[in-house]
């Protein structure tokens, strides 16, 4: 009885070590995502930025934010890994349900920073989102511009319905914006 269990538990054990990384791909198989761009209203127009060799900016369009996402692993041809994902840029359109959207399914990390930008894609196509990122904390620390990571905004916009965030052009982060809830 005991050589039974034994090569049961043997046998789960391969079997799992056997699932690995497998199922999910391999770690070159997909863009790892750094800054996203969120514009518009009805129709949403997404812009990317990822870490390392793929740094390269996709933009794309969609109904929604996930078919916008749906289209830029078209146009990349890899999937895109959001939970890495550092800086959020908004133009304050639908901002509670996109930023709602992006904790429940993108799963992005609690540090993730939320902060508006007029023109957000043109941001990311003209300034790296590591200078983005460099600007938006030192505003943050000279007092210029609130606190804005994801967490803290949702929870604002969510009590309040307005949220204070960091403001970004580029001339770098100029102050306070209040993200209303729509």
């Amino acid at each position: 009885m005991k050589k039974i269990a034994v090569f049961i538990l043997t046998a789960l054990m391969c079997a799992s070590a056997l699932t690995g990384c497998a199922a999910s791909g391999r770690v070159y198989d997909k863009s790892y995502l750094r800054a996203v761009s969120i514009e518009g209203e009805n129709e949403k127009t997404l812009t990317f930025t990822f870490y390392g060799a793929d740094s390269d900016v996709v933009s794309a369009v969609g109904e929604d934010i996930p078919s916008a996402k749906r289209t830029a692993e078209l146009i990349s041809g890899k999937e895109i890994f959001t939970g890495y994902t550092e800086l959020v840029i908004t133009d304050g359109d639908g901002v509670r349900d996109g930023l709602v959207y992006l904790m429940n399914e993108w799963r992005v990390s609690p540090s993730c920073v939320v902060v508006y930008g007029e023109h957000g894609g043109e941001l990311l196509r003209d300034i790296s989102a590591e200078t983005l990122m460099g600007m938006v904390n030192r505003a943050i620390s000279q007092g210029i511009s609130p606190e804005c990571g994801i967490i803290t905004v949702l929870g604002d916009i969510l009590n309040d319905h307005i949220a204070e965030v960091a403001e970004v052009t580029d001339r770098g982060a100029t102050g306070t914006y209040y993200l209303k809830d729509s």
